[in-house]
């Protein structure tokens, strides 16, 4: 059976003599492995349409689950990124995490809404990578089942004067409660980590908040997402080499 299909390329693993066995998240069939015979090929008239985070409509050939390139046109291939070793490790680890995020033949739109918008705002904006990538690992712990409760404090159930947050348990402490050892938070943080679960993707770079309560916050999604999905990302670590 043939399909046609847009997806973005989360990880190319070289395959045989010229082949190349890719993991692509798609718009309606989710998470994919995808064979592209002969990429690696200087005569390949795919290759531009087979590279790392290129997203590309693709014409697949669909066999008992398997998925082999008949065709590949690039849709986007962030050019941005590619020509800084800065963005492209940002990326990258955005790619790594995605993967790790997505099932296979799960489909879940969002995922890939949000990679391709962060994706954009890396290679096409001026939005400090602090902050994309703050926004990324937030959003994404939601998608994958990890939002945290930002409106009562766990342990008593008080609604306002939150003073720490336990990343562990995903929940916002009042003074009264906190036990002193929990990263220390500020309405602001509170306030953005409200914006970003309860926004849509396309808006939810779109809000304000001061240097010192950003590095709090991007301290805090940081070791959230490591925490819920019990991984330390390779990527984001060399990410962090680079400062």
């Amino acid at each position: 059976m043939q399909i046609v299909e847009r997806g973005l390329i989360l990880r190319e693993t070289p395959y045989k003599e010229a082949d190349i066995m890719l993991s692509v998240l798609t718009e309606c069939n989710g998470k994919i492995s995808v064979l592209a015979r002969g990429a690696r090929r200087k005569s390949s008239k795919f290759s531009a349409a087979v590279q790392l985070l290129a997203y590309s409509e693709f014409t697949l050939y669909e066999s008992a689950g398997r998925y082999t390139i008949n065709e590949a046109e690039p849709i986007e291939l962030f050019y941005g990124i590619r020509e800084d070793i800065v963005k492209l490790s940002l990326a990258s680890y955005f790619a790594e995490v995605l993967e790790q995020a997505a099932d296979e033949d799960c489909i879940d739109p969002e995922l890939l809404r949000l990679g391709l918008n962060s994706l954009y705002a890396i290679a096409k904006t001026e939005i400090a990578h602090e902050k994309i990538k703050a926004v990324f690992e937030l959003k994404i712990a939601q998608l994958a089942g990890y939002a945290p409760n930002l409106f009562s404090c766990v342990s008593c159930g008080e609604g306002d004067a939150f003073s720490s947050f336990d990343i562990r348990n995903g929940s916002l402490l009042c003074s009264k409660c906190d036990p002193g050892y929990h990263p220390k938070v500020d309405a602001s943080v509170v306030d953005a980590m409200r914006y970003i679960l309860g926004e849509d993707i396309k808006k939810i770079f779109s809000f304000s908040i001061n240097d010192a309560s950003m590095k709090l916050l991007s301290k805090l999604t940081d070791e959230y997402l490591r925490v819920h999905f019990d991984r330390n990302f390779k990527t984001n670590t060399f990410y962090k080499t680079l400062f």
